[in-house]
């Protein structure tokens, strides 16, 4: 008789292999029901751990995979950084892959670390991730966790650690207005991913709140610091022409300085600037630039924390929240 397997257990009770797994293991996140029906159908049918395989699992790697979308050199790699930094603490490996921002790419990346058994997921999605049936499957037929982080999709079934993008981005738009600026620039990145949805969203939001009109001319997307610096010179010729702009990301703070420095507009005199920024490219011009500290080693050090809570089944949460400061500098 063939022998039964947590596959065939999760089948006949119409749910996923891991929830079986979890729910043989009293892991907390399963309903005590749940977990006495899987142990009776289990024991209906015989079903016995396959101690080899689990052998050979738990000794298999010690590797902890990683996923983003890019190198670039500003968020990236204080979270890299972090993140193996954690991973040693806890005696493993960490392998860092990047999917060139393509689900493609991403769903290789997932079998290079199936085939390289890691014990756990890390991923930043891709621009184009919107089905995520590749993680589910490496979740379920590895049984081993996944954790989104930044680059998130809501509502999709897996742990997250992401800031409050919305709250982020009200802060840096209210101290601009506090200050009477009134046409604000917003200068956001790709808008299919949740991160500029959510930047977005905050942008108006308070701009509502100080009864600033939401100018659909003054709302900019870029991919890339030239995109940025092109919609910087672009606005200067509106009128009337922005007095602040708000950059979500340290890429495109980098194209909207190179803007206004080619077009010789002073700094905060005609224009403010503020962005959410990991910290370290604000200070790269004079004046430095007011940002709103998106610490890459802060979410790097969280998801990995997170990922091997769920390693060894220390918690059942489904999100952990990074927290933001708003550092006011010279150039607002």
């Amino acid at each position: 008789m063939k022998k039964i397997t947590i596959k065939d257990l999760a089948k006949l009770l119409a749910v996923n292999p891991s929830t079986v797994s979890r729910a043989l293991k009293d892991h907390p996140d399963i309903s005590l029901e749940m977990r006495a029906r899987v142990k009776e159908v289990a024991a209906e049918l015989g079903y016995s751990p396959n101690w080899q395989a689990i052998s050979f699992r738990k000794r298999r790697s010690r590797l902890i995979g990683l996923i983003i979308p890019d190198m670039n050199m500003y968020f990236f790699p204080p979270v890299i950084k972090a993140i193996e930094r954690r991973v040693r603490q806890e005696g493993y490996n960490l392998i860092v892959l990047h999917s060139n921002n393509q689900l493609q790419g991403e769903k290789d990346n997932v079998d290079i670390c199936r085939h390289l058994g890691v014990e756990g997921l890390l991923v930043s999605l891709s621009t184009e991730s919107e089905n995520l049936d590749h993680l589910r499957r490496f979740r379920d037929q590895e049984e081993a966790p996944v954790v989104l982080f930044d680059r998130v999709k809501g509502n999709a079934g897996f742990p997250t650690v992401v800031i409050q993008d919305e709250i982020a981005t009200r802060s840096a738009i209210k101290h601009l207005a506090e200050r009477g600026r009134k046409s604000i620039l917003g200068l956001f990145g790709d808008p299919h991913l949740s991160i500029s949805k959510a930047r977005l969203a905050g942008y108006r939001q308070a701009l509502a709140e100080f009864g600033i009109p939401a100018r659909e001319d003054l709302i900019c997307h870029a991919y890339s610091e030239l995109e940025a610096q092109a919609a910087v010179r672009k606005s200067l010729l509106i009128t009337p022409r922005p007095d602040a702009i708000f950059a979500m990301s340290d890429e495109l703070l980098v194209g909207v300085m190179q803007g206004l420095s080619e077009s010789r507009i002073n700094i905060p005199d005609e224009i403010a600037v503020i962005a959410i920024s990991d910290g370290m490219a604000p200070t790269f011009w004079n004046p430095s630039i007011s940002f709103v500290e998106h610490s890459g080693t802060a979410v790097g050090a969280t998801s990995a924390s997170f990922l091997f809570d769920l390693i060894e089944g220390r918690t059942a949460e489904q999100s952990r929240i990074v927290p933001t400061y708003l550092m006011a500098k010279a150039s607002t």
